[in-house]
């Protein structure tokens, strides 16, 4: 059985330059792969950036939140304070007043 060189040298050759193509091409792909990563990684960064910024101003909102209500809370107790107030005035007047119509009776019963 006699074998044409030349032949399976040249098959050999057309395998190997489809083989090399195969890795060109694999190649074009993953370096078009890596661009996409890359520019995945930048925005990931953006937007991990913007993150952090929203998560400051929103530490200065609670700030001034928490200090909102600490002052409500002080205005609360000055107006319950007030109410209370209020209410010992109203009650001290009410006795004022039973006790001057309880006089203006006793004057008129009198007369």
């Amino acid at each position: 059985m006699e074998r044409n060189y030349d032949e399976v040298i040249s098959d050999m050759l057309i395998q190997l330059a489809d083989i090399e193509s195969r890795w060109e091409a694999l190649d074009q792909r993953l370096e078009k792969a890596d661009k996409r990563l890359d520019l995945t990684i930048k925005r990931m960064v953006r937007a991990e950036h913007r993150l952090e910024a929203q998560e400051k101003r929103m530490e200065i909102f609670d700030k001034k939140l928490e200090d909102s209500f600490k002052r409500m809370e002080v205005f609360d107790k000055k107006l319950e304070l007030s109410v209370k107030e209020q209410r010992e005035f109203a009650s001290v007047q009410s006795k004022m007043n039973k006790y001057f119509l309880e006089v203006i009776k006793k004057n008129s019963s009198k007369l």
